[in-house]
């Protein structure tokens, strides 16, 4: 290397090390910074840029529900492995509590958290039918399930956690596998349908089907798990971009796994 070249090099090197070193203190410096960092690092090819694999666009919470402090909430905080977040059991509630449904229909119960919290937050007369995959069927489902998802199957109860409490008499528990199920009395009727059921992409595509049968005109459907699973990430993100009008509004709950859409 001759010695202008070196000279060159060792005075960039200079300039960049005295720039790093005042950076952290000095806003001008910082600029400076940033002006080498762009010169030196070239931009990188849109083409090269990872591929958001979230498609449906974000809403939030206070889009959608006013706040009310006075929920009644129980058992937020014992949020396990396979639960709803603490917060989305807020955020569900607050929902319930906002739209006051008098008919909900759940597709996966498994222990009940859910299903009590959105009986604490509906109207007194609020008819809750969950729906619930017994283990006796778990080797007989018309779908292929997640293989991690036979935990939640073979759990020790379904909905234990709303048996003997005062709201239970809110509840209706079924059972059976949601591809199969006949929802035909439930049909039109539900303002509010919740799908937490299996997380498989044919069985997301299914539960979803079938909740377009039962929710009326104007009611609400969530889903559990957009940002958790990739079936369910995958057939949320396949219904949104169909061109199918029905989902045209079909959101992400920003800060949960909640996705959302009124019918209308």
């Amino acid at each position: 290397m001759n010695t202008a070249l070196f000279t060159l090099y060792l005075g960039v090197f200079k300039r960049i090390a005295r720039t790093a070193a005042l950076s952290p203190f000095d806003a001008q410096e910082r600029h400076r910074l940033g002006e080498l960092y762009a010169l030196y690092s070239p931009p990188t090819p849109a083409s090269d840029l990872p591929e958001d694999p979230y498609k449906l666009p974000k809403t939030d919470i206070l889009e959608l529900a006013h706040l009310d402090k006075n929920l009644l909430l129980e058992g937020v905080n014992e949020c396990g492995f396979g639960h709803v977040t603490e917060f989305e059991v807020k955020v569900i509630s607050q929902l319930v509590n906002q739209l006051q449904p008098r008919r909900i229909f759940e597709i996966g119960t498994f222990q009940g958290r859910t299903t009590l919290n959105m009986a604490l937050n509906s109207p007194a007369d609020a008819q809750i039918v969950t729906l619930d995959l017994p283990p006796s069927e778990l080797n007989q489902t018309q779908m292929q399930i997640e293989k991690t998802e036979e935990m939640y199957v073979k759990k020790t109860e379904s909905g234990e956690r709303f048996k003997g409490h005062p709201l239970a008499s809110k509840i209706t528990q079924v059972f059976g596998d949601s591809a199969t199920y006949d929802y035909s009395p439930y049909h039109h009727q539900m303002d509010l349908v919740f799908i937490d059921g299996s997380h498989a992409y044919e069985y997301v595509l299914s539960d979803t089907k079938n909740a377009l049968q039962l929710v009326r005109k104007g009611g609400t459907i969530l889903w559990h798990d957009y940002t958790n699973w990739e079936g369910v990430r995958r057939a949320l993100n396949d219904y949104y971009q169909s061109g199918n009008p029905v989902f045209r509004n079909l959101r992400h709950i920003g800060g949960t796994s909640i996705a959302v859409l009124t019918v209308s």
